[in-house]
């Protein structure tokens, strides 16, 4: 056996390796041209040593055919198409493997010149059935079909020639195979490299899928018009509560206007906290929340919840006491309110004589609240899921307590040996436990969410940097750049979770959707890919929502408001992460420069 068979053996195996292995289909499309090429150039260095490989042998027949099917299979599934030209590409694919079992019948040289320029007709109709290939992809394809199908002639013009008759048709078709063999192989190291550097910090950024960040724009739209229409018969509801006590000559009556007034201002505040949250839940990307903690006097949040129950408890001829301390605490207000709501609320529901009582109690470094009642009590002194309403309330109080490190308890109590009611306990830790819990909490980064902009002249870069709205980001950097200086930035830095393309003019949008559809056919890891483009004739100017990209037409005037609808897709975040660098880099033509950072 020669060396180059050997050789030929030993590369054939190393590229089946990543074809079975490696689960990203380009990366296993590569392996499978180099196997087929491969494959192609075992047939040509061993004609001569093995009669099997000679013309019309069955062995060489199935090597042909491998080789064709696999070097063919390296064009299917680019997912840059339609499915339909998905499907529709394999009865190219079906053509060129009869064609290559053409190939291994004996025949004139014109018979194999035919044959290998229908294989590449056929590999030409595959890549043409995936429109939205960018060019340089399309160029790359042609460039490898023509090659592999140029040295397929050329080694079956050999065949029927007889290699040792035309020494110069032999070296030309192992010249031209040892530069099928190279680029082929050069190509997939290069595709691989490229996958790992580009991956470089890539598990630290946050994912963004511009599928989810579509919803997540249209639902914060519908949350938005939903939550102004909703305040209009709140704020009636509260003036008409007022008008009627300042006109109202009876104390009871006054009385009652009162309660509306404190149970609309209390409802109000719970669907704006509701709003809020809801607002966050859609949040796109989602960040880490922790929930904020401040120094609460507890008689500023229990004062207003017991006059708002206070009513409500009178209604049932019930008493309802609270001694108002001065005790402080460090904790989440709107948590700890939403617990002690639903205490309160099950203590008033579940009593039919005698009272509510609301305390405070110090326990060495903590701090307890309690709400005791007379009412029935609980079934086996434990939360029952249809007893005092604990179904839902228990599983929430649940989970607001473990956000605020606190304990609670519900529990019968007895007096003289017999069932005096329950009481719900709160249990609040001090000040030095909250804030050595806290740091930790604190200290945990979120994902990354880098933006990266680019403009494609001076002029468009600085409207980018005068204009656009990137608050929503922890880390932004402004670029003069296109696709291929975005690509090659992200080889030595690692990629960004964002790519924002500024054009300034509508020459400048057309070249700079093609930009970045080929940026995205570059980076393996697609990127969530935007398009602000100049629309000074539009009247009426919305977001598209595509493939590959997101477009947000706008106006560039210094009244441009537009723009603002990057706020809508990436709301300004809470908790940013520190920068590596701590910059925000701007990079124009052969100059870079430094400013604040945003993060």
């Amino acid at each position: 056996m020669s060396y180059r068979i050997m050789l030929m053996a030993v590369m054939l195996g190393a590229a089946l390796y990543p074809f079975f292995s490696n689960h990203m289909p380009n990366q296993r499309q590569n392996a499978a041209a180099v196997i087929g090429s491969l494959l192609l150039g075992v047939l040509i260095v061993g004609h001569g040593e093995y009669a099997d490989l000679r013309q019309g042998g069955p062995m060489q027949a199935g090597l042909l055919l491998l080789s064709f099917l696999f070097f063919s299979s390296a064009f299917l599934k680019r997912r840059r198409g339609k499915v339909k030209a998905e499907y529709m590409a394999y009865g190219p694919f079906a053509v060129g493997l009869l064609l290559s079992v053409l190939a291994g019948i004996p025949g004139t040289q014109e018979m194999h010149v035919m044959v290998a320029t229908g294989q590449w007709v056929c590999l030409i109709m595959i890549l043409k059935s995936y429109g939205s290939l960018p060019r340089i992809t399309q160029y790359k394809a042609i460039y490898f079909a023509t090659l592999y199908c140029l040295v397929s002639a050329l080694y079956n013009s050999n065949q029927a020639h007889g290699f040792a008759s035309d020494p110069f048709l032999l070296l030309a078709t192992e010249s031209f195979l040892g530069l099928l063999l190279v680029s082929s192989v050069v190509h997939m190291l290069f595709q691989d490299f490229s996958r790992n550097r580009t991956k470089r910090q890539w598990e630290e950024h946050t994912k963004v899928d511009p599928e989810v960040v579509r919803l997540a724009f249209r639902g914060r739209r519908v949350l938005k018009d939903f939550r102004h229409d909703l305040r209009q018969p709140l704020s009636t509801l509260g003036i008409l509560a007022s008008v009627g006590k300042a006109i109202s000559k009876d104390p009871e009556v006054t009385a009652r206007y009162q309660h509306i007034q404190t149970a609309q201002k209390a409802l109000k505040n719970m669907l704006e906290e509701f709003f809020d949250q809801l607002s966050e839940a859609i949040r796109y990307p989602i960040e880490e929340k922790i929930a904020p903690l401040q120094h609460v006097k507890i008689d500023d949040l229990l004062t207003p919840l017991v006059e708002e129950y206070r009513m409500l408890a009178l209604g049932k001829g019930l008493q309802i006491r609270y001694v108002p301390s001065q005790t402080e605490v460090l904790t989440n207000k709107e948590a700890l309110t939403k617990i002690l709501r639903n205490g309160l609320d099950n203590a008033i529901k579940y009593t039919e004589r005698g009272g509510v009582v609301v305390g405070i109690r110090r326990r060495s470094a903590k701090v307890c609240l309690q709400i005791a009642d007379t009412g029935s009590g609980i079934e086996s002194d434990r939360v029952a899921t249809h007893n005092k309403g604990w179904g839902h309330g228990s599983s929430m109080i649940r989970e607001l307590s473990e956000q605020i490190l606190a304990k609670t308890d519900c529990r019968n109590r007895y007096y003289n040996g017999k069932l005096a009611g329950s009481v719900f306990e709160v249990v609040l830790p001090g000040d030095t436990e909250m804030q050595r819990h806290q740091n930790p909490m604190n200290s945990k980064r979120s994902s990354l969410l880098e933006a990266r902009v680019l403009a494609l002249n001076s002029k468009s870069l600085q409207d980018a940097q005068g204009m656009l709205p990137t608050e929503g980001f922890d880390h932004v950097q402004f670029s003069l750049s296109g696709a291929y200086k975005a690509y090659l930035h992200a080889l030595k830095h690692g990629m960004a979770s964002v790519y924002i393309l500024y054009a300034g003019t509508e020459e400048e949008a057309k070249e700079g959707e093609e930009q970045l559809k080929l940026l995205g056919s570059l980076l393996d890891f697609q990127p969530c890919c935007i398009l602000i483009e100049n629309r000074q004739d539009q009247v009426k100017r919305t977001v598209q929502f595509m493939r590959e990209m997101i477009k947000i037409p706008c106006n560039p005037s210094p009244n441009e408001q537009g723009l603002v609808v990057l706020h809508e897709l990436f709301p300004p975040r809470q908790s940013k992460p520190k920068n590596t660098d701590g910059q925000r880099t701007i990079r124009g033509v052969g100059d870079e420069q430094a400013t604040p950072s945003l993060a």
